[in-house]
């Protein structure tokens, strides 16, 4: 009888183990993460000058001041790539700071420097999907 209760309050324990645990690792990323993963994303294929690869972290909703849609972007970064503009480029991020507003992020500053000089942008991106992605740009 004894090995019976302590079996079954065993088995018990287990269960409220694998719950919790299950209930802990079930999350997954937060909307900081994704949105760190998106950037990092752009930033690995804009190094290597991955036009394809830039252009899948820009929503089908992009426009910023200086373009008008993801086509717009995708013509210019293909122009810089050609011109060699993106030669050793570095994307740096060290200060930047994310805000999430609801499905609407705002993430920089993000620095470029190589080739082309350096310039600063603030990205604005909305969560699409589960997905975050860039749908604004703005030149500091």
């Amino acid at each position: 009888m004894k090995r019976s209760v302590v079996t079954k309050l065993g088995a018990s324990v287990l269960a409220v183990l694998l719950v919790c645990g299950c209930a802990t690792f079930g999350k997954g990323p937060s909307d900081e993460e994704l949105i760190a993963a998106t950037i990092q994303q752009w930033s690995t294929a804009l190094a290597a000058q991955d036009a394809d690869k830039v252009m899948a972290t820009y929503s089908e909703n992009f426009e910023s001041a200086d373009m008008p849609d993801k086509e717009a972007m995708r013509e210019l970064i293909e122009m810089a790539i050609d011109q060699g503009f993106l030669e050793d480029v570095e994307v740096i991020t060290d200060e930047a700071e994310t805000v999430i507003e609801g499905t609407e992020a705002t993430f920089g500053p993000v620095e470029l420097s190589g080739a082309m000089g350096s310039m600063t942008f603030d990205f604005t991106l909305q969560k699409e999907d589960g997905a975050w992605l860039i749908v604004g740009s703005e030149a500091g």
